[in-house]
């Protein structure tokens, strides 16, 4: 509606009109808001960032929390038995190094301890030397492991060529792998637009895609355009913040 058919409206309709254009807005903007998930995986973040954390994810209704598997139990506690974000377990972070047996492990008591879905970094030494069928065992193992709770795979897209992202993409989706994560930054060889859209052709809409290190609003859009349906952020509280902000805005 523009300002000549606003000032039109009685009063009454004028408010009644603003009412409804607000709730419009604030839906959208926990829509968008669902989208993102706090990035806490790093090795700094200790209880007391957690315990905080954990307060802006439910008071801000994120799509989810990811952190270190050692901090599950306790960000389950923090989160509640009515939880309203997901708790996402890193397992492998950063660089998958752990054999696929310790990865099982901690995939199963991650879940045990409290996780709604399980993060798993790709084993990136065997990639990048090529043994794919080491990386096919063992995301079928985790598949198995995690049975009914969702399976992410993080690619660590920076640290590998297309034709390796691409790959991996494929090994995703015949082990049912539910998420593929991709890292902020340019691959080899190539932009991080140009990876997004290699991997978003190479799961061909059967694994959901998510964008890590988006640290704005603007950033967000982008990677929602190009593709990714899940934002991974450490600063998604104040994303999500500034989402509710623009939604209070009328534009008339």
């Amino acid at each position: 509606m523009d300002s000549v058919q606003f000032n039109t409206l009685s009063p009454n309709e004028k408010q009644l009109f603003s009412q409804f254009r607000r709730k419009i807005n604030a839906e959208a903007a926990r829509a968008q808001i669902k989208k993102l998930e706090y990035n806490l995986a790093e090795v700094t973040a200790g209880v007391g960032v957690l315990k905080s954390a954990c307060a802006d994810a439910s008071a801000l209704s994120l799509g989810g929390l990811c952190v270190l598997p050692c901090f599950v139990k306790q960000c389950a506690v923090y989160l509640g038995p009515e939880r309203k974000c997901r708790l996402v377990a890193c397992v492998g972070y950063p660089h998958g190094g752990d054999t696929t047996d310790i990865k099982v492990k901690a995939a199963k008591r991650a879940i045990k301890d409290g996780a709604d879905e399980v993060e798993v970094t790709v084993p990136v030494a065997h990639v990048r030397g090529g043994n794919f069928a080491y990386v096919k065992k063992e995301l079928k193992k985790l598949r198995a492991a995690t049975k009914k709770h969702a399976l992410r795979v993080d690619l660590e897209c920076p640290l590998l060529t297309k034709n390796e992202i691409a790959k991996v993409c494929q090994i995703a989706v015949d082990c049912g792998v539910n998420s593929v994560k991709t890292s902020s930054g340019a691959y080899h060889g190539g932009s991080e637009s140009e990876m997004l859209a290699s991997v978003q052709s190479a799961v061909k809409d059967k694994c959901v895609i998510k964008a890590e290190g988006i640290s704005s609003i603007v950033e967000m859009s982008g990677a929602i355009d190009m593709g990714a349906s899940v934002i991974g952020s450490k600063n998604a509280a104040e994303v999500a913040r500034t989402i509710l902000a623009a939604s209070e805005t009328e534009d008339i």
